[in-house]
């Protein structure tokens, strides 16, 4: 019977910055005993959305990411401030990042981060008739530039492999049965 770790000593804190902290937790392996270092990162749950505009077209968000050092398309997404609700976080995100509105919006359930090396979540949701109400409230970090493409070819980017940011891709396949779609094979 698969049983948890229990955590041995404190948890050290390596380095921490924007939300985030790099940690380290010691656990003991119920079964051979043994205790090993495991480093975690730890940082805010997040908010993505699969937005799409009332002529079927979905607002990507192109902008320069420092961990895979290029520039890249992806889905609107955040990070929720302290006691944020994901929803209140995706439509935030959204209106800063691309200047619209969320109109109808489905929750598509979340994902872990990485299940072995951190317990944050991202939280998917899809949301349509999405209408441009303001322009860009980027933060001062940030440099986006939005984007519509049309649903299909979104859809043909992401099962071809051009989307690489796994919750961009995620997001979209889990929003397929909502839109009345289906990936088959072949």
């Amino acid at each position: 019977m698969i049983r948890p770790w229990e955590q041995i000593g404190e948890t050290v804190k390596l380095a921490g910055k924007f939300g985030k902290a790099l940690i380290v937790k010691m656990f003991k392996n119920p079964n051979s005993g043994k205790v090993d270092e495991y480093v975690l990162l730890v940082q805010r749950d997040w908010s993505i959305v699969l937005a799409i505009d009332e002529d079927g077209q979905v607002l990507v968000v192109k902008e320069y990411k420092q961990g895979r050092d290029c520039v890249g398309r992806e889905l609107p997404a955040g990070t929720a401030e302290f006691g944020e609700e994901p929803e209140v976080v995706m439509r935030r995100e959204l209106l800063e990042e691309t200047g619209y509105e969320a109109g109808s919006v489905t929750y598509l359930g979340f994902a872990w981060m990485s299940t072995r090396n951190s317990p944050s979540k991202g939280h998917m949701f899809l949301a349509t008739k999405c209408r441009k109400v303001a322009p860009q409230k980027l933060d001062e970090g940030e440099d986006i530039e939005t984007e519509l493409i049309p649903l299909k070819q979104w859809i043909k980017m992401v099962v071809g492999g051009e989307i690489g940011e796994w919750s961009s891709a995620l997001a979209t396949i889990r929003a397929l049965p909502h839109l009345g779609m289906q990936i088959t094979a072949g």
